[in-house]
């Protein structure tokens, strides 16, 4: 079995965990417990998603405590009263947009429900609520200040990716391999997005130099773009003549011939293919100098 190299985010979630725990018993905190699942929550792939996390998770923790506490307070503790309580933390975290903290939240409310001390109920909760806090706090303090992750070298590597998928789609079409589909490149477009989002948090925490990162609005618009000629190209049935223009373009691409001679007597369904391609071609050629240029910096 080969080893594998431990990620630095593990790393770091071990060193959450531990120093969490170590000042949960220095201030003699009623449950280390909760604080050291706060911190392994809060350990984001990016520093934004902890910051969200902890956010999410920290109102969900105090609707579990101040549902709990009102339920032990004002309804007898059964079966069918910490079920309403369950589905009341549920409902709200869904409309509140917190669907993430479900599932602390009601650890919290289940907690206190079910382990208070006679006439301890307000600072049970209130410990509860602090032990969290503290767990979040460290795990995203941690996230940030050592070794924060890059957002940006996701996006790199997936944009590389989805550039490479588009090629690869392209050389089937024109060379009819019959191998080609669209099912990865949605799921690249989805990729892109997601990590595009994260790096605009990211820059907000000044975790990236914008002078320093691609420009990568307007990459992210020229793959749909591209995506979007694409599918028109899909979904032409017959065999087009190519114009010379797109013939000598595709032929530098790829490096190879197309045995297929160009033409200029081009029918109009001829005319929209060479049209969405040569749109295509140009904005895989910008990329790709988009590229090349961004690793001759680096």
């Amino acid at each position: 079995m080969k080893l594998k190299k431990i990620g630095m985010r593990t790393i770091k979630t071990a060193l959450a965990v531990s120093l969490t725990i170590l000042i949960s018993q220095r201030f003699n905190f009623k449950s280390p417990f909760f604080a050291g699942i706060a911190a392994i929550i809060a350990m984001q792939t990016s520093v934004s998603e902890s910051f969200t996390m902890g956010k999410n998770r920290m109102y969900g923790t105090i609707l579990g405590g101040t549902v709990a506490l009102l339920f032990s307070y004002f309804a007898p503790e059964n079966v069918f009263s910490i079920g309403i309580g369950v589905l009341i933390i549920i409902y709200a975290c869904t409309l509140f947009g917190w669907e993430k903290s479900v599932q602390l939240s009601t650890i919290v409310f289940l907690s206190i429900i079910l382990n208070y001390e006679e006439g301890s109920r307000l600072s049970y909760a209130l410990y509860r609520t602090l032990d969290t806090l503290i767990g979040l706090i460290i795990g995203t303090l941690i996230n940030y200040f050592i070794l924060p992750p890059k957002a940006e070298d996701k996006m790199e590597e997936t944009i590389h990716n989805m550039y490479l998928e588009f090629k690869a789609i392209i050389e089937s079409i024109i060379w009819h391999d019959g191998s080609s589909s669209l099912e990865n490149l949605k799921n690249y477009l989805t990729d892109v997005e997601k990590n595009y989002n994260l790096l605009k948090k990211d820059i907000k925490l000044n975790l990236c130099k914008t002078e320093d990162c691609y420009n990568y609005d307007w990459m992210f618009n020229t793959f749909e773009t591209i995506y979007n000629h694409l599918t028109i190209i899909f979904a032409i049935e017959k065999v087009p003549q190519l114009t010379e223009g797109n013939k000598n373009t595709l032929e530098n691409i790829f490096g190879k011939e197309i045995l297929i001679p160009s033409s200029e007597n081009l029918d109009e369904m001829d005319l929209v293919y060479n049209y969405h391609l040569e749109k295509l071609l140009k904005g895989l050629n910008s990329i790709q100098e988009t590229l090349s240029k961004a690793q001759s910096i680096n």
